[in-house]
């Protein structure tokens, strides 16, 4: 698109109409004045106006004079004729106006026919296709309207896109890890009822690693409806003063076991013996009871796991760190990522549906906070920060 110097179509259009006006009946003037010199020349102007009275001719057949139809002649002329001379005339500065217009005015068409011609790119899914904004009147603003329509639906086609492929990675991680812990229960379950082959002790061993495997597809379950709920927008805080001291020493208490059984010791340390704040506990509880999940699931080989509150003037900082493996930076970038897993394989040992790192971070943002990690030779440490 041609730069225009112009900052209202209208003024624009108003302006050449006036040129195109002018220049017209300039041009038909001197059409005119051409034809009646010819005429005039070849000794016609006379018969082309109509007949002169005959005492004019008397004494003038030798020679004609080069002149322009004068008053008197003028008078001669029949109503007819000077109607059929102003439609000739009005019809001959129409076509002047009009062929003198378009001259103008087409920059003007060719940057319509530009932005027609982007629009329908855009129709046919080019989202990539840019249009140049070089005028500062209307059509420029269209171009302006036309670009940013380009950018929204694009974003609206990635974002179904994406939309479509995080429902097929659910249905896969679904499908993977709902399959094994429930196979496990059906399989212990039917050793568990086998009276006949299994002693009183052995069932009661099957039934209670049964109940192991059930309490982990609940877990998984849960997680998967916190996921749907949280990225539906259904969610709402139910805010209450809560002592986050207290919820803490709670939720590690409640993780005892599974720190008894994997064989891993756990440090609890706080700056402050009690900070009541106004959040919503039981999802709070959740983000941080993912946490101490994750810490135990990949801090094995670290055998010990830190729980750390620390106040600040303004906010609270609650952190967790393992010191199992390292974390790639790579691997840093997507941690919080839904389905996003470390390992490579979904292990049966560590396994989940890669949806609890997401869920604690969209439960820091709701409460206006944000959540962080860094993994390296001093641990693997996440760390959620809200403000007081």
């Amino acid at each position: 698109m041609k730069r225009s110097i112009f900052k209202n179509l209208r003024a624009e259009l108003v302006i050449y109409s006036v040129i195109s006006m002018i220049l017209a009946v300039f041009t038909e003037g001197i059409i005119i004045f051409i034809l009646s010199v010819v005429g005039s020349a070849l000794g016609i102007s006379d018969k082309g106006y109509g007949r002169v009275a005959a005492h004019n001719m008397v004494g003038r057949e030798e020679k004609k004079h080069m002149r322009l139809p004068d008053y008197h002649a003028i008078k001669r002329w029949n109503h007819d004729t000077i109607i059929g001379i102003m439609l000739v005339i009005v019809l001959f500065a129409v076509i002047f106006f009009i062929m003198y217009f378009l001259i103008l005015t087409r920059n003007i068409i060719k940057d319509i026919e530009y932005i027609s011609g982007g629009i329908s790119q855009i129709a046919s899914g080019d989202m990539n296709e840019k249009l140049e904004v070089h005028r500062n009147d209307e059509i420029g603003e269209i171009v302006v309207q036309v670009n940013k329509m380009s950018d929204d639906i694009k974003r609206l086609v990635e974002a179904e896109r994406e939309a479509m492929q995080t429902n097929k990675d659910m249905i896969t991680c679904v499908a993977h890890d709902l399959r094994t812990p429930l196979t496990s229960v059906l399989g212990y379950l039917q050793l568990a009822t086998d009276t006949e082959k299994y002693s009183v002790e052995e069932r009661q061993k099957y039934a209670r690693i049964a109940m192991k495997k059930a309490n982990r597809l609940q877990g998984l379950i849960e997680d998967l409806f916190s996921y749907t709920k949280l990225m539906s927008g259904e969610i709402t805080l139910h805010y209450n003063e809560i002592d986050i001291v207290k919820l803490i020493e709670q939720m590690v208490e409640e993780f005892y076991p599974l720190f008894k059984e994997n064989e891993l010791e756990y440090t609890l340390k706080y700056n402050v013996d009690s900070l009541i704040m106004n959040i919503d506990g039981e999802m709070m509880a959740r983000a941080i009871q993912n946490l101490i999940s994750n810490a135990i699931k990949y801090g094995k080989d670290g055998k010990k796991v830190f729980i750390e509150l620390e106040k600040f003037e303004h906010e609270v900082q609650i952190r967790v760190t393992n010191f199992g493996l390292i974390i790639p930076p790579e691997s840093l970038e997507h941690i919080f990522d839904k389905f996003y897993r470390v390992e490579e394989s979904r292990s049966s040992q560590t396994g989940g549906t890669g949806l609890g790192l997401n869920i604690a971070k969209e439960i820091a943002v709701l409460h206006g906070g944000t959540i962080d990690v860094t993994s390296g030779s001093n641990g693997t440490c996440f760390t959620i920060a809200l403000p007081l």
